[in-house]
């Protein structure tokens, strides 16, 4: 073999040895990784933004594997463990679901009732309010033996669920805009049965209700005293 040979062969030799070297070095570290890491657990991930109060179902989570050292101990791991429940906060997309972020439906809690009714889009702050928003809920009413007023009949009404809007005409031959077609959305609510019964009686009777949009985290309660306003009766003269 001669000198310009001998050359090669030892730079091939060398190559080798230090891809062998590169392999066994990548080797171990995966291996050294492997058993840091551990075996992997499933987990469930959201695929999509979730609203508060909103219903988890099938089509939002993703079923990922996830290292168990690193995978949180309050962590939901099966799709049937998220049934029947809601997002507990507004939930952004990709977040891992865990005990506390999800809860049973408000509506379905021992005292509660859900109660459901139809609100004109014109009054009933359309397209802003959603599952888990909190609203005054107003009734405006005039009687002939009484002068016109609007009242706060439900404060701090949770709301669950907000339907699709639907048009309809308006029948009430002793409004001005009879015949004149109107938006109306299904609201549902969450409210005890005698608030459940007071908004069943204002939207049989009352002339409008209203939706009043709380801002965020405001659950006082609206005091008695501040709940009436009456208007002008020109026929006694008074407030």
């Amino acid at each position: 073999m001669n000198p310009r040979q001998r050359r090669g062969a030892l730079l091939i030799a060398t190559a080798v040895l230090g891809a062998l070297v590169v392999f066994f070095t990548v080797l171990s570290y995966v291996g050294d990784v492997s058993s840091q890491v551990g075996n992997t657990r499933t987990a469930l991930q959201l695929v999509r933004p979730v609203s508060a109060y909103e219903p988890i179902t099938d089509d939002m989570l993703e079923v990922v594997e996830v290292p168990k050292k690193w995978l949180p101990a309050a962590a939901l791991r099966d799709p049937a463990q998220v049934n029947g429940l809601v997002a507990a906060a507004d939930l952004p997309d990709g977040a891992m679901l865990q005990t506390g972020m999800v809860r049973d439906r408000p509506g379905i809690q021992t005292g509660n009732r859900e109660i459901a009714i139809l609100v004109d889009a014109r009054t009933g702050v359309a397209g802003k309010v959603g599952p888990g928003d909190r609203v005054d809920l107003i009734a405006t009413m005039q009687t002939e033996d009484e002068p016109p007023r609007a009242e706060v009949i439900v404060s701090d009404a949770l709301l669950i669920d907000v339907g699709i809007t639907r048009d309809s005409r308006n029948t009430d031959k002793d409004t001005e805009d009879f015949g004149e077609p109107q938006t109306l959305v299904p609201v549902t609510f969450a409210l005890s049965v005698e608030d459940a019964l007071k908004v069943s009686y204002a939207e049989s009777f009352a002339t409008e209700l209203r939706l009043a949009l709380r801002g965020g985290g405001d659950e006082s309660v609206v005091p008695e005293s501040e709940r009436v306003f009456e208007g002008f009766d020109s026929a006694v003269g008074r407030p």
